[in-house]
């Protein structure tokens, strides 16, 4: 009953009734639609529209959005984030949740309508500079682009006109200055026309420039805008680069932030930087040149950088230990083209340019140096070793009889009484009564690639994942030779272009034996995945085996990158290309990874049908095995 007297808290509870809800658009939660249960079905109707397959589904930022805003907005935010839809070469970034419709059906025909209208828009970022310009550019591309998906795909003009009207009910701006409410009647009249609704405003002939404090427009939902990715230099710092690899791989939202450097902060003095008032502190957003200590706690940087929009980097000497690492996406001159010159060196596929970089890559192969005493296998793992080779041992080759033969070493009783008795019979007899015996085929070479990038010391379901896919390696291993087929088992890291670490474990001429499986037991984490190199020595060294049948098997726990541009689309498209050369070639290749968010990327690198998810990474040991006899079966 007191609590009024409370003046604090009074206040507080009045001013947060009062801005504390104060977004342009209105929320309806309990409509919500989440774009985790969406994705498998959007990557299939993205694809399907006719999208590319290397293009990634990420989840929004929110972005600052420039528009003008009411005055309670201006008391309560200042500015205001909106996550906004949109994409680039590389990713098709759509919302995390959809609730700004009160039905939750056009929520998720929202999510239906910007996969269609990401498949079809223009890729090149509008040149305009000037806002009003750039608003206008934006209006006519997602005009042309609208009547492109009518054209393309006719069943999604009913949708859209139903998002169009929703879309028209929830759109509020209230008054604004002239120039900026001649822009607004535009966006109306482009949605009442798609909502078969009248239109009372009149065309009006904008100025080439914005006019002093003119503001740009609020973003539609129904129309994503081109992103342009910003460009970084080829070369990264190694130690930046390589910090934090291992969790980044197995659970990583992709991320756009914008880049830029700040002169003023290239500063080799630590002379101390007072700011005079406190409040300032928890609203600047630029990098300023502190002097702190160099052991800061890194445990929240990566969320500091997802809350900014614009990231200021700057200069200093000494080496901090709070760094950020960027996932980018890098323009194609960030892609150094020179060739290599090494004894081993693989082309690299440059979707950009629909070439190939020649010499890209060089390969430093060998046999694996690693030695390592076998620890002490569990009685779990001895009985699946045994009933992995019982299992194999099925597939060995056997000899077959072949009846009724010309000659061989024994008598076709069967035939000899069937030809005998057609003499008798007063008919001509066979010669045909002999048995032979010959082997059967089963004519197969496999190569085991396994990735032990750094992200392979990382910890699942209680389990370091390098230690499964040692122990999965093992039995496998036992299995194959078991069954006699020829095998070989490779490793790989990278850590740029002209580092690329493949290993031999085992040789095809070398039987199994404990050198090999202390050789497994020392495999250790190493830096990062650049699988496409790797497939292309691994199909190289294939190739050679003079067995009929060839078999590329790929154990791998996350999507492929290195420090430098190899990351996101470029990774793909290059991995890709990699396993449409082994298979061109004859050979089959087929992954096995152990992502559970496998499914969004790895179709795009070896095919619906060319892969599993292992998603309890403790089901690996036994499900290899189980997976290579269905191939090779």
């Amino acid at each position: 009953m007191l609590d009024f007297l409370e003046l604090e808290e009074t206040v507080g509870r009045a001013w947060h009734r009062f801005i504390g809800n104060t977004g342009t658009w209105r929320r309806y939660p309990e409509q919500a639609v989440k774009l985790a249960d969406m994705m498998p079905m959007l990557a299939i109707c993205f694809r399907g529209h006719g999208g590319e397959a290397a293009v990634q589904i990420v989840p929004a930022r929110g972005r600052t959005s420039g528009h003008r805003l009411k005055w309670r907005q201006k008391m309560g935010l200042g500015e205001e984030k909106l996550v906004q839809p949109g994409r680039d070469h590389a990713s098709l970034m759509l919302p995390g949740e959809i609730d700004i419709f009160p039905d939750r059906n056009l929520n998720i025909d929202l999510y239906f309508w910007l996969v269609a209208y990401m498949a079809t828009m223009p890729l090149d970022p509008a040149a305009e500079t000037d806002p009003l310009q750039s608003d206008l550019a934006y209006l006519s591309r997602a005009q042309e682009t609208v009547a492109e998906v009518f054209q393309r795909f006719p069943g999604m003009r009913h949708k859209y006109c139903h998002l169009a009207e929703a879309v028209l009910v929830e759109r509020q701006r209230g008054s604004l200055p002239s120039v900026e409410q001649h822009v607004e009647n535009r966006v109306l009249r482009l949605l009442r026309k798609a909502a078969g609704q009248p239109d009372a405003t009149l065309p009006v002939i904008f100025p080439h420039r914005a006019p002093p404090g003119y503001l740009p427009l609020l973003p539609v939902p129904l129309w994503p805008d081109t992103l342009l990715r910003p460009e970084t230099a080829t070369e990264r710092d190694d130690d930046v680069a390589a910090t934090g690899t291992a969790s980044s791989q197995i659970a990583e939202t992709e991320r756009h932030i914008a880049v830029r450097e700040n002169p003023e902060n290239r500063k080799g003095d630590r002379s101390p930087f007072i700011l005079n008032r406190f409040e300032k502190i928890l609203a600047m957003a630029e990098m300023v040149n502190v002097d702190r200590p160099s052991d800061d706690s890194d445990d929240h940087d990566n969320k500091a950088a997802q809350d900014l929009d614009e990231m200021t980097l700057g200069e200093r000497k000494g080496r901090p230990s709070a760094r950020f690492r960027f996932d980018l996406d890098l323009p194609p001159e960030a892609v150094d083209p020179t060739p290599l010159t090494a004894e081993l060196t693989y082309p690299e596929w440059n979707y950009r340019t629909s070439s190939y970089l020649k010499d890209h890559c060089r390969v430093l192969a060998g046999p694996a140096s690693g030695v390592e005493d076998r620890a002490e296998l569990t009685p779990e793992t001895r009985s699946l070793i045994r009933r992995v080779r019982r299992q194999f041992e099925v597939l060995r080759p056997r000899n077959e009889i072949l009846r009724a033969q010309i000659d061989g070493a024994d008598l076709d009783l069967d035939a000899v009484v069937r030809a005998r008795t057609d003499l008798a019979a007063g008919g001509q007899g066979s010669d045909r009564i002999h048995l032979m015996s010959r082997p059967q085929v089963h004519d197969l070479a496999v190569t085991i690639l396994v990735d032990v990038s750094l992200s392979t010391d990382a910890w699942s379901d209680n389990r370091r994942v390098l230690d499964v896919e040692k122990e999965a390696l093992l039995i496998l291993a036992h299995g194959l030779s078991a069954c006699g087929d020829n095998h070989s088992i490779l490793t790989f890291t990278s850590r740029r272009r002209d580092w690329v670490k493949v290993e031999s474990v085992k040789a095809f001429d070398e039987p199994m034996s404990a050198l090999v499986e202390s050789r497994i037991a020392a495999l250790k984490p190493g830096y990062y995945t650049r699988i496409g190199a790797a497939i292309r020595h691994a199909t190289a060294e294939l190739q050679k085996q003079p067995n009929r049948k060839k078999l590329l098997l790929v154990l791998t726990d996350g999507k492929p990158n290195d420090v430098d541009h190899y990351e996101g689309r470029f990774a793909l498209e290059d991995s890709r290309k990699a396993v449409t050369e082994a298979r061109r070639s004859g050979i089959s290749a087929f992954a096995v990874t152990v992502d559970r968010e496998a499914r969004s990327y790895v179709p795009a690198m070896f095919g619906q049908n060319g892969y599993a998810v292992v998603g309890n990474i403790a089901r690996l040991p036994a499900a290899l095995p189980a997976i290579y006899r269905s191939l090779a079966g």
